[in-house]
């Protein structure tokens, strides 16, 4: 019995308060009262029907009530954990500055039962390894409205091999998930093997319907793990080396490497400024990359390859930039080889480009060393013989001494004159000393 049982009432019968089911095991409790009651607080008994008791046996003076006091301002008090499918009576009572009203006319209300739960949502599956991929879910809608007596106790998820294996083709198996989780790593998955997965989940109604299928999962071939990401040092104009450490190489030994670069960013979005590289030697784990231009940034990354195919590729390297192109330095080495009648063949090792290609020679003489009124040359020429540079004069003039001097040309000016050589069509010629 209540304290409230014991206190004589002062007020007529409290109204009946409106009890609303919701799903699941659980009911919204409403009282009412006129807003003029100054109501200062209300009470709210409820109770189970017991097995032995009828419908209509409410009012039952040994069965046991829970009671509970609340402010006023509490006007829906949702009540959790009931014993669903089970009838429950409820009544209230109001207290105003005139004192306490008697208990309402019990209402009675059923909680619900939880039904079977709902689809999972948004199966989502990602290739962790190579046999393993990492199935994720969205747990059924409904799942937050069944806390107290219909949450998800378990799952079970279904594999289904769509494709690769003709040996595995159309065989299904399922896991049982004994655990209120969102994901759960799938093993023993074949290479090359198109998936897909489904999840049911189970409360204590039982098994809901399977989701929908995730996208088709395509295992991925054995080849190897990405390289750490590679280092760069030692730029030139044109060349860099690249190091980088050997990956785990898969289900077969590594056959070759292979690296792109490219320019201006690393993000790899535009297709014209990538150049990859391929079939370097396995047993490397250093390359000079030639070919670059000066003054430029460039980003590197890496990949193993074996005989299952290519790895992903590596992470960005830091970039590094080339050395700034420049005129070609000076010829040096300015020879005479040849001197016939009629002509003769002037000679020097290619002159350093300095980053930017060669693309004319410039020539002049002049018969004192000093070179005064030189004569200038510049449509000279030049060929490329073995690994020297060579261009022929013809009509000099017998009996007189010529000093000539050579300068390489590029997009980004003219180099300076080589020293000057000394021809004589009487003698040999000889290199001035300095």
């Amino acid at each position: 019995m209540s304290l409230l049982d014991e206190v004589k009432p002062t007020l007529a019968r409290a109204a009946e308060p409106l009890v609303l089911p919701v799903p699941a095991g659980a009911v919204k409790v409403l009282p009412r009262w006129s807003d003029d009651d100054d109501v200062q607080r209300w009470r709210l008994k409820y109770r189970v029907r017991q097995a032995e008791e009828r419908d209509d046996d409410a009012l039952n003076e040994h069965a046991e009530w829970i009671e509970l006091e609340l402010r006023p301002f509490t006007r829906e008090l949702p009540l959790t954990g009931l014993d669903h499918g089970l009838l429950h009576f409820f009544r209230v009572a109001i207290e105003t500055v005139d004192g306490w009203s008697d208990w309402s006319r019990v209402v009675n209300c059923v909680p619900p039962s939880p039904e079977l739960p709902g689809k999972c949502a948004a199966v989502l599956a990602v290739v962790k390894d190579k046999v393993t991929a990492l199935v994720r879910w969205t747990r059924p809608i409904d799942s937050a409205a069944s806390v107290s007596c219909g949450e998800i106790r378990s799952y079970r998820l279904l594999v289904t091999c769509m494709g690769g294996d003709p040996d595995e083709t159309g065989q299904t198996r399922e896991i049982q998930i004994d655990e209120f989780v969102e994901s759960f790593p799938v093993t023993s998955l074949s290479s090359c093997c198109n998936y897909t997965f489904q999840i049911a989940a189970e409360n204590v109604t039982g098994w809901g319907d399977w989701s929908d299928p995730s996208a088709v999962l395509h295992m991925p071939l054995p080849v190897p793990a990405a390289p750490t990401k590679p280092t760069l040092r030692r730029a030139t104009h044109h060349t860099v080396v690249i190091q980088w450490q050997h990956p785990d190489p898969g289900d077969a030994p590594i056959t070759t490497f292979g690296f792109r670069h490219t320019t201006g960013s690393d993000t790899w979005k535009a297709k014209d400024t990538v150049v990859e590289i391929h079939d370097i030697q396995h047993n490397l784990s250093q390359y000079v990359v030639q070919g670059l231009a000066p003054g430029l940034e460039y980003f590197f990354q890496a990949r193993a390859v074996n005989k299952y195919g290519a790895g992903i590729w590596s992470e960005t390297s830091i970039p590094i930039k080339t050395l700034d192109g420049g005129e070609p330095a000076m010829i040096e080495n300015l020879t005479v080889p040849h001197i016939y009648k009629s002509f003769i063949t002037l000679q020097w090792p290619p002159a350093f480009d300095n980053g930017w290609e060669v693309t004319k020679h410039i020539m002049r003489h002049a018969h004192s060393e000093d070179m005064a009124d030189a004569t200038n040359y510049h449509d000279v020429t030049v060929v490329r013989q073995g690994h020297f540079d060579t261009c022929s004069l013809r009509h000099l003039v017998k009996g007189r001494a010529y000093y000539f001097q050579v300068a390489a040309f590029n997009k980004n000016g003219t180099g300076p004159w080589s020293q000057p050589v000394i021809v004589s069509l009487d003698e040999r010629p000889q290199l001035r000393d300095d």
